[in-house]
């Protein structure tokens, strides 16, 4: 049984006139079967000549007792007291009352006011009876609808977990393709047959907007493993201005928001020339990602596919978050146009660095609330579930902000508010909470100032070993210690999980490789102190920077 729609009143049980009488029914039932059992009983003494069965008006009185109640019962003694005096007791037809008839009487309006009681203990029992039946049917029904929404929820939560793991395997695969890829134009390509493969697509197209020339260019496309050559068929290429008759595409470049198309045969912004192209390819829906560079739309990403169910939000904002992941390679293509391949390799290591020390760690903190969430629904229980949701949910909008900080090359969020101390203890508490990791922060001395560079850098240091510890190291614990004085700064990073062998991940894998990048950059010492079943230990110390120093980092010297 479902929930009734907003507006809709829920169905009203049924009402019978056997289980709620009215007034004036109870009260003449009483009256109707004394008439009626007097008339049975006269019949039977004129015919039979036998004396009158006084039973027969007990039971009268008990049934005007169990249908009309305590009122109608009462009356019904008080008719049939009467009655009987008035037909069956000497002097007959007439409502003078005897000596020797009055025990007679006696008993028998004491009889009836027992029978009267128990009918109405019977009615009572009786109401009981059917509000206990209407109470369990309601409780049943109740039950029913919480077992359809926790079904529903848990359907939401699974769908929500699928998502985020796709983001972060995606996200995995694109650090590999950026580390690795031999040149720009491969990037592209892999980057947009990774969306195609876990949004399960026909093909992606990367449109970029030459405003200038008011016209989109084809940089890139995929079609499963295969990166697409140029359709000469494409409206876009056969007439490069037609695009300006697709009401999807004017929504799109207005809004800056995704434009999903369910049925290109039925919806009307799309236009007849792009609709017979589509149905050629056997294209029946697609979405249209766009992509923003400063807040503006630069171009889009189309993703076609055949017949199939709906777009899920949840699917809408993969193809999102996988979007801005190409952005990012659009943007390494267009330094390396410049043939500065050196800062472009640089570009490269500190773009690849930054989403992995944002997005990575952020669905890291996602997963880890959403299979709490889970654990809670399986539990039944809902109030920490919603905890757990509202958590996750917080935690992927800020893993959204700073991808777009990202993409802008800003500040971290955490960042524009406290120092990097204060930012990474709220991270820490947010991302844990309600987990099973016990965290631990110690601060010792006064938090100096420090350039703005190197408490980015400490921060995404502290977020790289919270997320190592959450996905492979098992951990119960996890400290974070700082110690600060004249000498420098000293950050401590612990946990008691698994630990690794160093020597068997190339120096630490990525993570790690990040550390030492940023590390070097303030010229500090990192230690990092690991095997296997002995946990990880992850030391910084830096020190304190001269005025030179920060002068030359507060005027751009990175």
């Amino acid at each position: 049984m479902s929930k009734p729609e907003p507006g809709e009143q829920p169905p009203r049980p049924a009402v019978h006139w056997w289980s709620e009488p009215s007034t004036g029914l109870r009260y003449g039932a009483a009256p109707l079967s004394i008439v009626v059992t007097l008339a049975i009983l006269w019949w039977m003494e004129a015919t039979f000549h036998d004396a009158p069965h006084v039973s027969l008006l007990l039971c009268a009185v008990m049934f005007s007792t169990w249908f009309g109640g305590v009122g109608p019962g009462l009356l019904a003694i008080t008719l049939a007291f009467f009655g009987f005096e008035y037909f069956f007791l000497p002097p007959l037809y007439t409502l003078s009352i005897e000596v020797a008839e009055l025990p007679r009487l006696l008993v028998f309006a004491l009889s009836a006011l027992i029978v009267g009681a128990l009918g109405a203990a019977q009615k009572r029992a009786t109401e009981s009876l059917r509000r206990a039946h209407d109470e369990e049917r309601r409780i049943n029904e109740a039950l029913r609808a919480e077992n359809i929404e926790r079904r529903r929820a848990e359907d939401a939560l699974r769908a929500s977990e699928e998502v985020a793991r796709g983001q972060v395997e995606a996200l995995a695969q694109n650090l590999d393709i950026l580390a690795t890829a031999p040149a720009p134009e491969n990037l592209i390509g892999q980057m947009l047959s990774t969306i195609g493969r876990f949004l399960n697509a026909q093909s992606v197209v990367f449109w970029l907007l030459d405003e200038p020339q008011e016209r989109f260019i084809l940089r890139a496309a995929a079609e499963g493993e295969n990166f697409a050559a140029i359709d000469p068929e494409h409206p876009f290429i056969k007439d490069p201005q037609c695009w300006k008759s697709a009401s999807w595409i004017q929504e799109m470049l207005f809004t800056g928001a995704p434009v999903a198309v369910e049925g290109i045969e039925t919806d009307p912004r799309v236009p007849s020339n792009i609709r017979d192209y589509f149905r050629s390819k056997g294209t029946g829906k697609f979405l249209g990602i766009p992509t923003l560079i400063g807040g503006e739309v630069k171009g889009f990403i189309g993703i076609r596919h055949g017949d199939r169910a709906a777009y899920r939000p949840e699917e809408i904002e993969l193809a999102q978050a996988l979007a801005h992941q190409a952005m990012f390679a659009i943007q390494f293509d267009r330094f390396a146009e410049q043939g500065q391949q050196a800062a472009v390799l640089e570009e490269r290591n500190r773009m690849a660095r930054d989403i992995h020390d944002t997005l990575a760690q952020g669905f890291t903190g996602v997963i880890v609330q959403l299979e709490a969430a889970e654990d809670a629904i399986s539990c039944a229980h809902d109030k920490e579930a919603d905890k757990h949701l509202r958590r996750a949910a917080d935690l992927a909008r800020q893993s959204l902000k700073e991808a777009r900080r990202s993409v802008h090359a800003l500040r971290p969020d955490a960042l524009q508010r406290s120092n990097f101390w204060d930012a990474l203890k709220r991270i820490i508490k947010s991302t844990t909470a309600g987990t099973a990791l016990h965290t631990t922060c110690e601060l010792r001395g006064k938090v100096p100032e420090l350039p703005s560079i190197w408490e980015e850098n400490l921060l995404h240091i502290g977020q790289e070993a919270l997320t190592n510890t959450l996905r492979y190291g098992a951990a119960r614990n996890f400290r974070a210690h700082l110690n600060c004085n004249g000498k420098g700064v000293r950050l401590e990073l612990q946990d008691d999980g698994a630990g690794f062998d160093l020597s068997d991940r190339n120096g630490g894998g990525f993570g790690l490789t990040g550390m030492r990048e940023r590390v070097e950059q303030m010229e500090g010492d990192l230690q990092i102190t690991t095997a296997p079943g002995q946990g990880t230990s992850v030391v910084v110390v830096l020190p304190v920077p001269d005025e030179k120093t920060k002068l030359a980092l507060l005027s751009g010297n990175r």
